[in-house]
């Protein structure tokens, strides 16, 4: 991920005081070469909008304003304004002049409210929590221009996230938190369905592929893994699908392999989809 922003990015994950937000700007960073690679896809240029649903305090926004530079626009939504708030404060720090966060519901926003059509939209780690994907799929849709893109990348439920040596406890709380998503009315693998939700939203998908991301810092990759089920706990606690005890008891394995000689520690498998609207 080379460029300004990107450069400041790398700065402030090493300089900056705010642990979780240093947290978040590491998963953005962590996964931002496979992340540009399916936005180019698309055959994004200088001057182009881009809007991003379930943004989170960073997401991709840093990414996309280095592809459609000072000439272009991004915007991101996100559902919470504790959310939206921090993502202003990061983009500020990154010096994205020409960016914009709103506190939004993909479903029920006006279209002109964001400043549609875009020429782009993109999501991550966001049609996996939907109740029915293809009805989200048919609102983003409606923000983008007739023939315009479409990008997501959503992590499969399986296979899980895996380390060497193995570290069970990693790949029990991905399951249960799939588990506690299913018991909040999620459907199961709804991911791996993806293909047909997007035709049932009318949409063109021109390019399907898929990664996982390997890293020889094990330690600071299963961290990242650690900290998702501790910001996950009291919802796979409260679902039913394992107490408290059990809970305690990965964390404490995730910590000791963290101590240990893993060699390596890899993302889950992401799904990529590239898919545009209709002309």
């Amino acid at each position: 991920m080379p460029d300004v922003i990107a450069e400041r990015i790398s700065r402030y994950v090493l300089d900056g005081s705010d642990d979780d937000l240093r947290r978040l700007l590491r998963i953005s960073e962590f996964l931002a070469e496979p992340t540009r690679a399916a936005i180019t896809r698309t055959g994004i240029r200088p001057g182009w909008s881009a809007i991003e649903c379930g943004c989170g305090p960073l997401g991709a926004l840093g990414i996309l304003a280095d592809l459609v530079g000072p000439e272009g626009r991004v915007v991101g939504i996100d559902f919470h304004e504790a959310t939206v708030a921090r993502c202003r404060s990061v983009l500020d720090m990154l010096g994205v002049g020409y960016g914009d966060v709103m506190v939004a519901d993909v479903h029920g926003l006006d279209p002109k409210e964001a400043g549609a059509p875009f020429d782009l939209a993109y999501c991550r780690c966001f049609l996996m929590h939907q109740a029915n994907p293809a009805e989200t799929l048919s609102a983003v849709s409606r923000l983008v221009r007739p023939g315009g893109w479409i990008v997501v990348q959503e992590p499969l439920r399986f296979p899980p996230p895996v380390s060497h040596p193995r570290v069970p406890a990693q790949e029990r709380y991905w399951e249960l938190m799939y588990l506690a998503m299913e018991a909040s009315g999620i459907p199961s693998y709804s991911v791996e369905t993806l293909p047909g939700s997007a035709e049932t939203a009318g949409l063109e998908v021109v390019h399907i592929g898929g990664f996982n991301r390997p890293a020889l810092d094990a330690a600071s990759s299963l961290e990242l893994h650690l900290l998702t089920l501790v910001a996950s706990r009291a919802r796979i606690v409260g679902s039913g699908v394992a107490s408290e005890t059990e809970v305690e008891a990965l964390l404490a394995e995730m910590r000791a392999a963290m101590a240990e000689d893993l060699q390596w520690s890899a993302s889950p498998f992401f799904l990529d989809l590239v898919m545009r609207t209709g002309t």
